[in-house]
């Protein structure tokens, strides 16, 4: 057992090192076996769960959920620290130090005498510095380089239209693309009549892509779109489920259409 006086903190940086703390104790030889079983892997993986759940709770506009999905997103950066202090295999106070010198250095506009009067101006002075000071540049043999690979495809496509865009290969306007969104709907609809399996596949990525499309014009992130809806649909069909029960209606394929009924009225409401 550890004696541990947990305090209620007055400031950002006792709390934070509070969490610490914590964190070290629970990896440390008398700590947590789940907790020293964790790889910076597994780390970031919960730690990107955990940043929807964040989302969710803002787009609710839950005050309480936010501050615990905050906490939680403060605690598997903090694991990631502490793991690669542990290995040895991170400066992590280097790697703290650097994002706060990159962002001095990427807003000249504010600690230097640079000048950016709205944000695409600020963006264009990112970029700049990223390329010209920072030497971030893309592979000659590969325009998309520096789009991470390990990007879900969603989040990918996202990240492959904005660099298009910024070299101005781009649709002038949203209506070209929600066009193009009507033309590969009829190449996937003429694909499945022809039922080729591998024609119906390629048609459906490119419908997909060009919804995504739509999102980048309209600056929504796709995945939290999607992730949005997702909560949405579980969220009413589990009411579907209990208003099913309250009317002794088996949920099953054989009753479809009263289920279908039951969801209707929910949308309605």
């Amino acid at each position: 057992m550890i004696n541990f006086d947990f305090e209620n903190k007055k400031t950002l940086a006792d709390a934070l090192m509070q969490l610490y703390s914590v964190l070290e104790i629970l990896r440390g030889p008398n700590g947590c076996p789940w907790d020293k079983e964790q790889s910076n892997k597994d780390i970031a993986k919960n730690l990107l769960e955990e940043t929807y759940e964040y989302i969710e709770a803002v787009t609710d506009n839950d005050k309480e959920s936010t501050e615990e999905e905050l906490g939680d997103i403060f605690l598997n950066a903090m694991m990631l620290l502490e793991i690669h202090d542990e290995e040895d295999s991170v400066d992590t106070i280097k790697s703290i130090n650097g994002v706060a010198a990159k962002l001095i250095r990427r807003h000249p506009h504010v600690f230097s005498d640079q000048k950016a009067d709205n944000s695409g101006d600020v963006l264009k002075l990112w970029d700049s510095i990223k390329v010209n000071v920072e030497g971030k540049k893309e592979s000659k043999d590969d325009f998309f380089s520096r789009v991470p690979k390990v990007l879900p495809p969603l989040d990918s496509s996202y990240e492959i239209q904005k660099k298009m865009a910024k070299v101005g290969f781009d649709w002038p306007d949203i209506d070209g693309v929600l066009e193009k969104i009507d033309e590969e709907k009829q190449e996937l609809v003429e694909a499945i009549k022809n039922q080729n399996k591998d024609n119906i596949e390629e048609e459906l990525g490119d419908l997909l892509f060009s919804i995504v499309n739509v999102a980048r014009f309209l600056k929504i992130n796709p995945s939290v779109a999607l992730n949005r809806t997702n909560n949405k649909v579980k969220e009413r069909f589990n009411n579907v489920v209990s208003q099913s029960i309250k009317q002794n209606i088996l949920v099953t394929k054989e009753n479809v259409a009263q289920l279908n009924v039951i969801w209707e009225e929910l949308k309605k409401r």
